[in-house]
């Protein structure tokens, strides 16, 4: 009868959630346009002409493009500088991001590395197709494979932030023999760990309401547009959900974010990421990681951003059990 009873609450607060949703993304998406209504001029924001002098530092490394793939698309990406006989360091930044992203790292690691930040397609400097179906993650993950090779390398250590995460595990399962070591910030491994963990915890659910939005038309390029970008102050500044750190993270890095992000295209580009990799149903993946491949004795990492949920901690056991030589647990991200 316990068990009924268990199975019952379940279901209770699975439907709840199912239902609650969606609710909270239609009220969300009313409030912002009433807040529209009152005042239009908020949806307004400036285009920066001119790059701000932190994009320009040459002590970062050297700034370089690549054509990739059958499409040519170009790719950008800052080089750290140095000996190209270094072993091959790539960086994947997530949402919403650009290559500035691991400004720290190219430094901190350039000693030691070839070190790349990337600019994923849609993304800073690279190419910004309009379709949403070339921001899928086969796509994207091809895109790094090509870059790699392009480059006349045969393996990296690739790092990962957020949905760059998405992009990384990709690339360690579709081709193990390129990825050496595979470090994962606030990320998940695979998207299906996500869903699993969504299918028995409904109040995941919940919290991933805002993926529903974000497979609206218009409204979430207006919604992150409107203010002069005011949403990535949010992101990156305020107390729930910006830096610890409040130095870490100085006006000029806001305003290489907002040049970024104030390019024609680059608004309608980085939505159309983040809603092919994280879809509108969290439960549904169209394509399965399935667990990097690695040879024994590769390593990979994975960190948490704040504390570690549960998915997180499901992730730990799973990427132990994969690599257990090479396992170094979960680390606080550096990068902002």
């Amino acid at each position: 009868m316990a068990g009924v009873q268990s199975l019952i609450k379940w279901l209770v607060k699975y439907v709840l959630a199912w239902l609650l949703a969606p609710f909270l993304m239609l009220f969300s998406t009313l409030a912002f346009v009433l807040r529209v209504f009152r005042t239009p001029a908020i949806l307004s924001y400036r285009v920066r002409k001119t790059p701000p002098a932190v994009l320009q530092d040459s002590a970062l490394g050297t700034h370089e493009y690549a054509r990739v793939g059958s499409s040519q698309l170009r790719l950008h990406y800052v080089a750290s500088s140095g000996d190209r006989d270094k072993p091959l360091m790539v960086c994947l930044h997530g949402f919403p991001e650009f290559w500035y992203s691991f400004r720290h790292q190219l430094k901190a690691f350039g000693k030691d590395y070839r070190v790349l930040s990337v600019d994923m397609r849609g993304f800073g400097d690279s190419d910004k197709p309009p379709a949403a179906m070339e921001y899928k993650v086969d796509k994207m993950a091809g895109d790094i494979v090509d870059l790699i090779e392009a480059l006349g390398y045969r393996s990296c250590t690739l790092v990962a932030n957020d949905g760059g995460a998405v992009i990384a595990g990709q690339v360690a399962t579709d081709r193990p023999d390129l990825v050496e070591k595979l470090v994962l910030m606030n990320g998940p491994v695979s998207l299906s760990a996500v869903a699993t963990y969504t299918r028995s915890h409904p109040k995941q659910m919940l919290k991933f309401w805002y993926n529903f939005f974000f497979q609206l038309p218009y409204l979430p390029e207006m919604y992150f547009g409107f203010n002069d970008l005011k949403r990535l102050d949010h992101l990156f500044r305020s107390k729930r959900m910006g830096c610890r750190n409040k130095d870490a993270f100085t006006d000029e890095d806001l305003e290489a974010y907002k040049y970024a992000f104030s390019q024609p295209g680059a608004l309608k580009a980085v939505i159309n990421f983040y809603s092919r990799t994280n879809h509108s149903n969290p439960l549904s993946v169209t394509h399965d990681l399935g667990g990097p491949r690695w040879r024994p004795g590769h390593g990979l990492s994975q960190g948490n951003g704040r504390e570690g949920t549960g998915h997180e901690a499901g992730n730990y056991r799973r990427c132990k059990s994969l690599c257990p030589a090479g396992f170094s647990g979960y680390g606080q991200p550096t990068h902002d």
